[in-house]
Formats: structure tokens, C-alpha cells, sequence
């Protein structure tokens, strides 16, 4: 019988697909099902998922109209035969023991309905830890460890065996945003496993949906209203969740080489929550970064 069902959205990326469905299928943990979900590509994707993987009865293709990941992950958990659901994505790699380090998670925790192992990088080949990871002990986190914002990307893992979890938000002003938003959500009243070893490698390159961060700064706004106005939070975690979403707002301002609008998302989150060293920081980098920029001229 399937227990996890391991949904990958995929958008056009043809030509890195097989490699991380090749991935998957490497498993040590036999009981899975891989449930890829074609969010209206321009590419044919049915065709690389035929020519290599029509007889391979545990990949699952579905097509459906382009409506962003929210969506497509929703439609993936509608298919999904597991008791828990996996989430991927089309470009990343798993260790071959990681729906092992799920599994075993899950046998040592009976009921445990949010989980996760941390990641790393491969960057050119070139493999880098997540300096946000490196500081959580393994153990359970509520939904303050993510108030600052989603440290684990989409690699997580939920029970859907019950139907007791809610939904990615849809909308696709939210893209990007939406896993972030899907585990504040169902951890209003849960808390989530985090296990200290590495099962999963995030693939860096150009295409990803965070390299873009005009777009992304828009997002996390759009997403900081919906969380504000959909989730029920203390004052003292909205006044989190404001803060460090300028601040957030303030690094992809940074990366953009728009230093005056670092500084001034910055500035709101000290006036928010006071002189943290992050915000210090990047104000301080912002300055330097203006100061080059003048001289270069």
C-alpha cells in the first residue's frame, strides 16, 4: 500500500525533471507514489514523463491549466492515495534516504501530523548548507519558529490521511509565498518534527522562482495581508510577521542594488521590533553598497 504520496508541480524545467523524478524513484523506503502535477507548461512534459517512465507504474502524470503552485499542489493532494504527502520540487534532488528518515519520524512519533528534514545546496555543483538551519536542534517547533518568515522552503511533509489540514492558498499573486503561508496555517494548532540530518538538495539556478525579486518583494506584501487577515495571530506575532517581512522585503531590495529602499524596509522593522542584528546589518551593507556604487560612477 502507498504511504507517501510525493506531489511535484512542474512548470516548463523539461530538462531537469528527470533528474529529480530519477531521484525519487532511488528511494530505499519502497511505499511511494509520485504524483506529477503539469501546471499548464509551454513545454511537453508528457513526453519526457512517457519516453522514460511510461512503464514505472508508481509515477503518476496529471495536466491541468496553468493557475501557479498553490493550486497545483491542492490538485496533487486531490489525487494523492498516501497517508501523508510529500512536497517537491521539479528541479531538487532527494537523498535516497529520505522517505526512510520520514518514515522513521513517523513510526517513533505516532500521530505526528507536520514534519521535515533539513536541506542543503547544490550551487554549480558545489554543495552549501542553509545558515538558516544550522541553528535548529532537532525537535518540535510551533508556528513562531516561522513567523519570520519559511526556512524550510517546500520540504516538508503532512498527514492527509485524516483531511484535518487546510489547503494552499490558490492565488497566484501569491506564488512563491504560498509554503510559506500553507504552514502558518496548519500550524495554528500544530507543531512540526524537524529532524537534524540532511535529506534533501535544492538545485540553485536562475530559473527559480526567488531569483526574481522585484516580483518577490511583492509577493511577500501580498502574502503578509493575507496572512494578517486569514490567521488568527496574537498582537505580538503580527507584529513579527510585519517586521521581518520589511526586513525580508528590505534583502531582496539589496540584492536588486536598490539600496535606498533596503534601508528604508530596514528602518521600519528597527521602528517595528527594535535594533535586531539583522536589520542593523543590512542597513550597514546598504550603506557600503551605495558608497561603492558612487565611487564606480
Amino acid at each position: 500500500m502507498t504511504f507517501f504520496s510525493i506531489i511535484i508541480p512542474v512548470y516548463n524545467r523539461s530538462h531537469l525533471l528527470g533528474e529529480t523524478i530519477d531521484t525519487v524513484l532511488a528511494q530505499t523506503y519502497p511505499r511511494f507514489e509520485i504524483i506529477i502535477v503539469n501546471d499548464g507548461s509551454t513545454e511537453n512534459i508528457k513526453a519526457v514523463i512517457d519516453k522514460k517512465y511510461k512503464v514505472e507504474q508508481r509515477v503518476k502524470y496529471f495536466h491541468k491549466q496553468n493557475e501557479e503552485r498553490g493550486a497545483a499542489r491542492n490538485f496533487g493532494l486531490k489525487q494523492a492515495k498516501g497517508d501523508y504527502a510529500v512536497f517537491f520540487d521539479s528541479d531538487d534532488f532527494m537523498k535516497p534516504h529520505y522517505l526512510q528518515m520520514l518514515s522513521n519520524i513517523i513510526l517513533e512519533n505516532p500521530g505526528v501530523k507536520l514534519l521535515a528534514t533539513k536541506y542543503n545546496y547544490d550551487n554549480g555543483g558545489k554543495t552549501e548548507n542553509n545558515p538558516l538551519l544550522e541553528g535548529i536542534a532537532e525537535g518540535w517547533y510551533d508556528q513562531n519558529l516561522f513567523l519570520q518568515g519559511n526556512i524550510l522552503a517546500c520540504n516538508y511533509c503532512i498527514k492527509i490521511k485524516d483531511h484535518s489540514f487546510k489547503f494552499f492558498p490558490p492565488d497566484r499573486e501569491l506564488a512563491s509565498m504560498e509554503d510559506w503561508l500553507f504552514l502558518l496555517t496548519n500550524l495554528a494548532d500544530n507543531k512540526i518534527y524537524i529532524k537534524n540530518e540532511i535529506g534533501v538538495t535544492m538545485r540553485q539556478h536562475d530559473e527559480r522562482s526567488m531569483s526574481n525579486n522585484q516580483k518577490v518583494i511583492e509577493a511577500r506584501k501580498k502574502a503578509l495581508e493575507w496572512a494578517l487577515n486569514k490567521i488568527e495571530l496574537s498582537a505580538e506575532a503580527k507584529k513579527i510577521l510585519i517586521a521581518w517581512s520589511h526586513y525580508f522585503c528590505g534583502i531582496h531590495q539589496y540584492l536588486d542594488h536598490k539600496g535606498a529602499a533596503a534601508i528604508k524596509e530596514a528602518i521600519t522593522a528597527v521602528k517595528i521590533e527594535g535594533l535586531k542584528k539583522p536589520f542593523l546589518v543590512l542597513i550597514m551593507k546598504s550603506i557600503v553598497g551605495r558608497k561603492i556604487i558612487r565611487v564606480i560612477r
